[in-house]
């Protein structure tokens, strides 16, 4: 503590006559005698030290109207020297001092309305006083209204006149506000940036013995800033401030021990620093002892110590700490497992601003760890961290777009009417779901079954907008366009000229796909049962209905559809041969999604080919593209048996399925490893060859496509297990999505794994092998290597093979 003295270099050497003529002076009511008289007994001049003496003298001062006595008298009450501590009288005589004009105590009158000191906490008036001081040339005072206007204590933030008020403290000698000068510099802070002046404020902060100033100099040559990159010099200036006392210079200077960093490394003196940093109350230092102790640096692991300290350094608001607090509740790490608590913990950490904090917020919505799944939550959490450079966070923006997070929705929300009898109505079909007063709905098919379907759809309050059937009113769409025949019927495009806002705000488009049935135009068995299939099987990874309609001329009804505006997955791979592994594996995961539903659901698909699998982007002109599984048309019960014969496209069909026509979830799965296989290649298999019955012997008997060199280990083995002939080898559709979903979050976030490394390893020598690809060596296609589905003629593969082929090419 300073105490302020008049002359004090001739206070110092007075005699004991002088002190005598101060005594009579002071006796006489001289103020400034009583002051000097004070201070005498306060240091020890001139006659034995005396606290209780000096607090009477100051008083004495203070009482005769001494600015200098008023403002010593202050400190006395406020520390408690030579009379009890009384931090409302140390304000008081603050106020008087100050009122009179005295510099120093308007500066410790704002300390006191700062931190509430004696008074009730107002910034305020703290800022008032700050200013009246700064105005008087105090340095201390031009220092503090800096800090307030930089940080908005009291004012409004202006870091112009922050920057302003630290020159002024800078310009006078304060070794604090010229390091804080360098911090504006260097940030460019209220100036402009200029880390050439930034290290020169630091640089006379340090010499004076500031270990602000000294840490900060010890930033720029560790880091390069405004002079030549140093870090022995760098070492030395923190060692410098760790010895002065400053605790974030400690916690560098332990950072330099642990890491070698101009210096020879040596954690067991990173562990001491850390430590002395750590009990001054540095959140960083709390968070390295507690990293310390976690991994045992520099001292005995202790795994309820690092708990502990992390908890510290989390709790004094430290991102880092609440990062590794988070992480241990998550994980059980020195504390009992408590996902709940991390996640609020990971909740602090991301509204402070971490983009890492950010993006695991979003991982835990998305998987509902510790809170209630959530996925438009963790969209939005996945967003704040993309958009603030976090390259995991782009990276689960990415995931969400792929799979149509970012535009959930349910029907719930679009309820805006009430029913007159309870008040809840569901607007879309006009049917109240409580008191089941149902209104005959003004539309109709013309068919009681496909307005009994398209009603259940709009019935269900819970549905995503992907969810949601209508009647489409033909005359309401535009453009129609032929595009392609399929099995049982045609493809066209259109346009849905007056889509419902909300259907057009989740796809983004108001183009749509027709899938007109041949014959159709009385409502069949086989069309009733494709719409019951996708209504059961309704789901955003399965290709959408958005309705049904009528061809108002053919009479012929169609189901409307989502456009996929890439086409199907051969179309796809034709124009995009050298797609990444990544790329890949997301057609792989997005289509394996749509499957994985309808196995879910009990039901079969029975005809899995590229021509079914449409691709499209997550918004205009994405890079993010998508498989949506579609035509359900022979999608059947697991345990619905067939007798119709075989129908598909051949190399896709499973050799039970050929030889006894035993469909199952199973046949489905061969079904995917041949896809796997397009997916690997962006070739058509056996394209040489007829799809013919010999070819179908020849599957049954074991053939497979070719596996390429170039196709990574992990993947070629889960394709092999997907085509085995015993059906019962081969994996479920859960089993191969969740393995996609791991090569893909393992791509995605960088985890090296053995499986990632052979995704990583490959795609350089794919690119290479496709550069140097000789264009002349391509397959050409046999002409009845057919693409659409088609009924296949039975063979009788009980027969002797040769006799069965001789049979065949009879």
């Amino acid at each position: 503590m300073y105490i302020p003295m008049e002359n004090e270099n001739k206070t110092t050497n007075i005699e004991e006559e002088e002190f005598r003529q101060y005594i009579k002076l002071a006796e006489g009511g001289d103020s400034d005698a009583q002051f000097n008289i004070g201070c005498c007994y306060s240091n020890g001049i001139g006659i034995m030290k005396d606290e209780e003496k000096a607090f009477k003298w100051y008083l004495k001062s203070a009482e005769g109207g001494n600015l200098k006595g008023q403002f010593n008298i202050g400190i006395f009450y406020e520390h408690g020297i030579g009379i009890v501590k009384d931090e409302g009288k140390a304000i008081q005589w603050y106020l008087k001092s100050a009122e009179g004009g005295d510099s120093d105590a308007q500066f410790n009158l704002g300390r006191f309305y700062t931190d509430g000191i004696g008074t009730t906490k107002d910034e305020e008036k703290a800022f008032q006083w700050y200013l009246k001081s700064a105005e008087g040339g105090n340095l201390k005072g031009q220092f503090n209204i800096g800090i307030c206007y930089n940080n908005g204590i009291g004012t409004i933030k202006d870091e112009g006149k922050a920057f302003q008020w630290y020159l002024k403290s800078a310009e006078g000698g304060s070794s604090n506000g010229q390091n804080n000068l360098g911090i504006c510099y260097e940030e460019g802070k209220g100036t402009k940036k200029d880390e050439g002046k930034a290290f020169q404020w630091y640089l006379k902060s340090a010499e004076v013995g500031d270990s602000y100033g000294q840490n900060s100099l010890g930033c720029s040559y560790q880091n390069g800033i405004g002079t030549t990159k140093d870090e022995k010099k760098a070492f030395q200036w923190y060692l410098k401030s760790a010895e002065g006392g400053n605790h974030t210079g400690q916690n560098n200077l332990g950072c330099c021990y642990k890491y070698g960093i101009g210096t020879t490394k040596d954690e067991g003196k990173a562990f001491q620093w850390y430590f002395k940093s750590a009990e001054g109350g540095d959140s960083n230092g709390q968070s390295q002892l507690g990293t310390c102790y976690e991994k045992g640096i520099g001292t005995i692991k202790d795994e309820k110590k690092a708990f502990q300290w992390y908890l510290k350094s989390a709790e004094g608001g430290n991102l880092k700490g609440q990062f590794k607090l988070g992480f241990s509740y998550q994980t059980g790490i020195g504390t009992i497992k408590d996902e709940g608590k991390a996640f609020q913990w990971f909740l602090k950490l991301a509204e402070g601003g971490s983009h890492t904090g950010q993006n695991i917020l979003g991982l835990f919505y998305r998987y509902g760890i510790g809170t209630a799944k959530d996925e438009e939550k963790s969209f939005q959490w996945f967003l704040k961290s993309a958009e603030g450079g976090e390259k995991f966070g782009q990276s689960s923006i990415e995931y969400c777009y792929r799979n149509e997070i970012s535009y959930l929705k349910k029907n719930r929300n679009k309820i805006e009417h009430k029913c007159i009898n309870c008040e809840n109505l569901n607007q879309l079909n006009n049917a109240c779901l409580d008191c089941k007063l149902i209104k005959r709905p003004k539309w109709t098919s013309g068919n009681y079954d496909v307005d009994k379907i398209i009603q259940m759809t709009q019935s269900d309050e819970d549905a995503y907008e992907w969810e949601i059937w209508r009647w489409i009113d033909y005359n309401k769409l535009k453009n129609i366009e032929y595009l392609a025949e399929g099995g049982f019927g045609s493809i066209w495009k259109a346009e849905w000229i007056d889509m419902p806002e909300e259907v057009f705000e989740f796809y983004k488009s108001n183009q749509i796909a027709l899938k007109k049935l041949k014959n159709s135009q009385e409502i069949s068995s086989e069309f009733l049962k494709e719409l019951t299939a996708n209504y059961q099987c309704r789901d955003k990874y399965i290709l959408p209905i958005l309705g049904i309609t009528q061809d108002s001329m053919t009479k012929e009804y169609a189901i409307v559809l989502r456009y996929m505006k890439n086409g199907n997955l051969r179309e796809f791979l034709n124009q995009n041969k050298l797609l990444p592994w990544i790329e890949r594996l997301w057609l792989l995961n997005s289509f394996i999604s749509g499957l994985k539903v309808i196995h879910s659901k009990g039901f079969v698909h029975s005809d899995l080919h590229p021509g079914n699998l449409m691709i499209t982007e997550a918004y205009s002109n994405s890079k993010y593209k998508f498989i949506r599984l579609g035509d359900l048309g022979l999608c059947k019960l697991a345990n619905e048996t067939s007798s119709s014969g075989v129908y598909g496209v051949l190399p896709y069909i499973a050799p039970e399925v050929l030889n006894k026509y035993q469909y199952s979830q199973a046949s489905d799965i061969y079904s995917v490893g041949i896809i796997m296989w397009i997916i690997s290649t962006g070739k058509i298999p056996f394209a040489n060859r007829a799809y013919n019955a010999e070819l179908s012997v020849d599957i049954f008997n074991g053939l497979r496509p070719k596996i390429n060199k170039g196709i990574p280990q992990c993947y070629a083995e889960l394709m092999e297990l997907c085509w085995h002939k015993d059906p019962t080898e081969r994996p479920s559709a859960e089993m191969i999505y969740i393995r996609s979903e791991n090569w893909i979050n393992e791509l995605l976030y960088d985890s090296k794994t053995d499986d990632s490394l052979m995704f990583l390893n490959v795609e350089q020598k794919m690119q290479d092998e496709y550069e140097d690809e000789d264009l002349s060596s391509i397959e050409t296609t046999h002409a009845e290597a057919y693409i659409t589905s088609k009924p296949l003629p039975s063979v009788d593969f009980n027969l002797d093979n040769l006799v069965a082929r001789l049979k065949l090419l009879e």
